[in-house]
């Protein structure tokens, strides 16, 4: 079942990615945004923590869910103002590198092996999130330094948090109470970020009443799914290798573009369906 839970934990995560571009796409406001999505899936976790699993509050797990809390809210961040900086169509795949550590930590610490289908299975899943931002109509030369810096830094950060939560299930830690307090923690730094622009006197055109309403209900949406996208993650890696659920779980990058097409009616380069090609015969080798 592992496999299953790992491809619908990319479906459903891909949902919440959606509504964050869903978000954007309306000029929703970018803190409120994030705000409201930690704020539903932080509300989430701890009502599945109350009903299904064991409430602690111990060093191990505030460690863990602290590095995963940084992890994902400086990685979002992070990722948003790089694609200020550069082009999205290689900041997106760069970022996106983390998927190679995962499977690469996890062969080294965890003794992982892929058979040879598996392997080319899983090398065709990392090129298919690779390639789908990919616009060929988009300048690739970045002058900006800045970008550069940012990028490393998002691409890490992602690692901690998709990679750390392989790290406190083998440690034996329930993956949905480090999530509880990964998610806690970034809504306490999305909170103070919003108190902070609030109270600043700076006139900031991208932060009006009707942009923040829209940051707060499509951020509130996406951070239901990315609770159930990110619980089913951690239940897939349970069982599951995390060098073929991690490649899996990537892929909610092409649910994200599938649907921009459906309700933006943006277009696929040549490109990108070979992207979906390689993404679909990915996932028929990792099975066999």
């Amino acid at each position: 079942m592992w496999f299953v839970w790992a491809l619908l934990s990319s479906i459903i995560f891909g949902m919440s990615g959606f509504l964050m571009k869903a978000s954007s796409h309306h000029r929703g406001a970018v803190i409120e945004t994030l705000w409201a999505l930690y704020l539903t899936g932080t509300i989430g976790f701890l009502l599945w923590v109350w009903a299904f699993g064991q409430f602690r509050f111990d060093g191990a797990v505030l460690l863990g869910g602290l590095v995963i809390g940084i992890g994902s809210a400086a990685g979002n961040w992070l990722f948003m103002l790089a694609l200020k900086k550069g082009p999205a169509s290689l900041t997106s795949p760069l970022v996106n590198t983390n998927i190679l550590l995962i499977i690469l930590f996890s062969i080294l610490f965890y003794g992982e092996r892929l058979s040879l289908m598996e392997g080319i299975g899983v090398t065709l899943l990392v090129a298919a999130v690779f390639l789908i931002p990919i616009d060929p109509d988009e300048k690739l030369a970045v002058k900006n330094r800045r970008w550069y810096v940012l990028v490393i830094a998002a691409t890490l950060l992602f690692t901690f948090r998709n990679g750390g939560l392989k790290v406190t299930e083998e440690a034996g830690l329930a993956g949905e109470i480090v999530l509880f307090y990964g998610y806690l923690f970034s809504l306490i730094w999305m909170s103070v970020e919003v108190w902070r622009r609030r109270r600043s006197t700076t006139n900031d055109s991208d932060r009006t009443p009707v942009s923040i309403r829209k940051g707060l209900i499509w951020g509130g949406a996406a951070g239901i799914f990315s609770f159930i996208g990110m619980q089913l993650y951690t239940i897939a890696l349970i069982d599951g290798p995390a060098s073929i659920v991690a490649p899996l779980f990537a892929t909610n990058s092409l649910v994200v573009a599938l649907l921009s097409i459906l309700f933006f009616r943006e277009r696929l380069s040549l490109i990108q369906k070979c992207s979906l090609l390689f993404l679909f015969t990915g996932l028929v080798l990792t099975r066999l």
